[in-house]
């Protein structure tokens, strides 16, 4: 098989529960690497938020961050292409009565930006266990996050609203349906609605990128569990769902590896470039699905 790419999700993906990397992915990952197959991590986390450990992953040069807003090339520690909210959504977005249920994040150049009284008390929108953790260490504190939105408004990667009330944002995520036309909208966990230009996602960019490097969708493998990958899994022509992914992943995908707990990606890729593969079973073809 002719895998020139593998792009993966990170959280509930590549990442086991302790947000890790094992050994033997990495072992995995270097095979591919030096059959001269490209790795790039494709994830809802800012630039800055990325781990280390995956930016140093074999094969991996470029990374897909903040849901599809921008790509970076780890070499040259820069961004070379980005897909920014347009003024007049942010000016929507601001215009919305938001209940003190529901707090706004900002993204800037690689950067989660998010009001004082989340990072103070993640648990209260919604965050739970490792997430917690990872609020208070990757965003940074400001006072009046309308005002920092309103300043950069011509400069964001993209938005999100937190809640720790489901509700809330259901029927936020309505009235952003209904009422903005030029936004994609999706969800990597439950208590984020998360906002990007209607020309972003995962899905798109990934596109972007394979036709930047020469690469047909044909020849791309890409790995995620939730919402906010659906389109990726969708965009390529081996698009894997994760044992542990939500349905509307499993839907859009080619096949189903294990859980990221049981190490699906490497898993699925062992089988798909020919080495070892009991450990995998393949969910119904997709029919007409593709976005590219």
């Amino acid at each position: 098989m002719n895998i020139k790419l593998i792009a993966s999700d990170l959280d509930g993906t590549l990442l086991t529960g302790k947000k890790e990397i094992t050994p033997y992915t990495r072992e995995v990952l270097q095979k591919t690497a030096e059959q001269g197959c490209m790795f790039v991590p494709a994830t809802g986390r800012a630039f800055s938020a990325v781990p280390r450990e995956v930016l140093e992953l074999p094969g991996a040069e470029y990374v897909i961050s903040s849901n599809g807003a921008a790509i970076y090339s780890i070499s040259q520690g820069k961004r070379i292409y980005r897909c920014l909210l347009s003024e007049r959504s942010v000016e929507a977005m601001l215009a919305l009565p938001l209940s003190e249920e529901i707090a706004m994040e900002a993204f800037l150049e690689g950067v989660p930006y998010s009001q004082e009284e989340v990072v103070a008390d993640p648990g209260h929108f919604g965050a739970t266990g490792y997430g917690i953790q990872y609020v208070q260490r990757t965003r940074k504190r400001v006072k009046d996050i309308r005002a920092f939105v309103r300043m950069h408004i011509g400069e964001l990667d993209g938005l999100s609203f937190i809640s720790g009330v489901p509700e809330k944002l259901a029927e936020l995520r309505r009235i952003l349906e209904r009422d903005i036309t030029d936004i994609h909208l999706t969800t990597s966990m439950s208590h984020m609605l998360e906002i990007g230009h209607e020309n972003g996602g995962k899905g798109n960019t990934l596109v972007h990128l394979l036709k930047t490097l020469g690469m047909s969708p044909d020849e791309a493998m890409a790995f995620g569990d939730a919402d906010n990958d659906r389109e990726m899994l969708s965009a390529v022509k081996y698009g894997i769902a994760m044992g542990n992914a939500e349905e509307c992943c499993k839907q859009a995908a080619y096949a189903v590896t294990l859980s990221n707990g049981e190490e699906g990606v490497a898993r699925a890729v062992e089988r798909y470039l020919g080495w070892t593969g009991d450990h995998y079973h393949e969910n119904h073809k997709r029919k007409n699905n593709r976005i590219w």
